[in-house]
């Protein structure tokens, strides 16, 4: 169980540690969706309001703030740093309210103890489950995209799937003190597993029916270019015929 936390842990940081080397490196944010890190700091924001009131360690004050203090970073870059120009805008339009309202009903009614810091701690559970959604559209509209975009979105969702490992070793536990958290965890990997495989997918034909590159310029065809048939000698013949005798009867 440890051992997939741990493993969690690593992936959070490679994948942050990723796109704020693009960010701030590359300037690059193209096939990243805004929307999906905006709600990554929603989550966080939620679930770390026991910052305000509750002293457990301080390893776990440390970790939750670089949580925090990262998300909120990465949204601001995106947003204002020279790499917001890269930026799809007209491709990240997947409606908000269409994820938070839901996430936020479900955490009203379903949570463990009826308490305003369960029910948003509730909610940053339910809201992770469906954040990648964003991202997977954007990649999917976009179609063309660089390969570190899609290893940030393997490595955002595979963080949650094997912290979802941890439940699954032992089940009856976990199932007993959160339920709810439990069939989170179950949908959040049909929805990634789901989300990944039409991405992938989609990569493939993009690439074998189009022979398209990773810079999306098309790749030349030798039968296409050395085709001489292609070439309209005739028609140019013909054209020729008819015209000399009308200059003639002039």
């Amino acid at each position: 169980m440890d051992a997939a936390l741990i493993g969690g842990g690593i992936l959070h940081v490679l994948s942050r540690k990723l796109l704020l080397w693009k960010l701030l490196w590359d300037k690059n944010c193209r096939g990243i969706s805004l929307i999906t890190q905006e709600l990554f700091l929603i989550i966080f924001i939620f679930r770390y309001l026991d910052l305000l009131y509750l002293y457990v360690s301080l390893a776990n004050t440390i970790v939750k703030v670089f949580h925090l203090v990262v998300a909120l970073a990465i949204v601001l870059l995106m947003r204002y740093s020279p790499a917001s120009q890269t930026y799809d805008a007209d491709l990240d339009t997947f409606p908000r309210g269409a994820l938070i309202l839901p996430c936020l009903i479900l955490a009203i009614f379903l949570n463990r103890v009826k308490l305003i810091i369960e029910i948003c701690h509730s909610f940053s559970v339910y809201l992770e489950v469906v954040a990648l959604v964003p991202q997977f559209v954007l990649l999917y509209k976009r179609q063309i995209y660089e390969g570190w975009a899609l290893a940030f979105t393997v490595l955002c969702g595979a963080e949650r799937l094997l912290q979802g490992i941890s439940v699954v070793t032992d089940w009856q536990e976990s199932y007993r003190e959160d339920p709810y958290s439990v069939l989170a965890d179950m949908v959040h990997a049909v929805v990634f597993i789901s989300g990944l495989a039409v991405v992938i997918w989609q990569r493939f034909q993009v690439k074998k029916q189009q022979g398209m590159n990773e810079s999306g310029a098309q790749l030349p065809n030798f039968d296409e270019v050395w085709d001489a048939s292609k070439f309209k000698f005739e028609d140019q013949e013909a054209v020729r015929g008819e015209t000399v005798p009308v200059l003639g009867r002039r």
